[in-house]
């Protein structure tokens, strides 16, 4: 029952929050009826390409008599709210019909961009390889130290708690009790922190630790005095080609893209007649 209600739930979102946009069509397709609303016939065509269209991961949850029963009640769903909007004159609406507007300008450009990537923005291993080797400092992984937290406002609760942490009470459960960190939760851990992405008096405390279970002095940053303990130490690594492939790949898919649409758009610029009055952007706030 509860795999069959969450069927239902996310088939109903998509349908409500999406297919009323994108899937509208002026007329029913013609075909063999499967179910009519009123005037509006659904065809089991219609209904198939909208099956066809669904997202990849909902597609297995179609393999169903009783899914796919379901999923016309969605489409049956879609069309009464569809009419009861359109009963209401809010397919006349100027905001609805402006943002419609807005996304069929974006199908079109997306639809252009496409077409004009279309076997351009491939990536070789070549290419890969050679930017790997060129910037091999940007895949170096800086040494990392594993650290939990306890944090409090006021120096006197600090000395308190470090206190009671000397005389071996457990740093996890202080921490979930007293400290005002988020990581409260987990037992102030903190996970892996890098140099340069923690605060300057924190990094200093939690790099000087060196051996797991070294605990820090109290330390005062802007968030209040902290107890720092070590949990773990990684040495920095060179990320190797194979591990870094798809992320470069990726970064250079996108620069490729981006160097074609630039030259592109600078072409399409050369040939067209562009008219700018700048001046008006420079008037006053309510100047005419």
């Amino acid at each position: 029952m509860a795999k069959k209600g969450r069927l239902l739930w996310l088939l109903s979102l998509f349908f409500l929050l999406f297919w009323a946009l994108s899937c509208e069509k002026a007329e029913s397709p013609k075909g063999n009826e499967l179910a009519r609303v009123n005037d509006r016939v659904i065809t089991l065509e219609e209904f198939n390409q909208e099956m066809e269209e669904l997202p990849t991961y909902l597609k297995p949850m179609m393999v169903t008599s009783g899914a796919r029963k379901e999923f016309l009640q969605n489409v049956i769903n879609r069309e009464i709210l569809l009419q009861q909007g359109r009963k209401k004159g809010l397919d006349k609406d100027k905001e609805i019909l402006a943002k419609t507007e807005r996304f069929r300008k974006g199908l079109i450009i997306e639809a252009l961009l496409v077409q004009l990537l279309k076997g351009k923005d491939e990536v070789t291993d070549e290419e890969v390889e050679a930017y790997y080797q060129e910037n091999k400092e940007k895949f170096l992984v800086g040494e990392r130290v594993r650290v939990r937290h306890i944090l409090v406002k006021t120096l006197l609760e600090a000395n308190e708690i470090k206190k009671r942490l000397n005389q071996g009470e457990d740093f996890i459960a202080l921490a979930k009790r007293y400290s005002i960190s988020p990581s409260r939760k987990r037992g102030g851990d903190l996970g892996y922190i890098e140099r340069g992405k923690v605060g300057p008096e924190f990094e200093k405390a939690a790099f000087a630790l060196k051996e797991p279970g070294e605990l820090s002095g109290i330390v005062k940053t802007s968030f209040g005095h902290h107890i720092i303990r070590l949990e773990d130490r990684k040495e920095p690594y060179q990320r190797t080609l194979p591990q870094a492939k798809e992320e470069i790949k990726s970064f250079l898919q996108e620069k490729k893209r981006g160097e074609i649409i630039t030259a592109y758009l600078e072409e399409l610029r050369e040939e067209a007649e562009i008219v700018i009055h700048e001046e008006l952007l420079d008037m006053e706030e309510g100047g005419t």
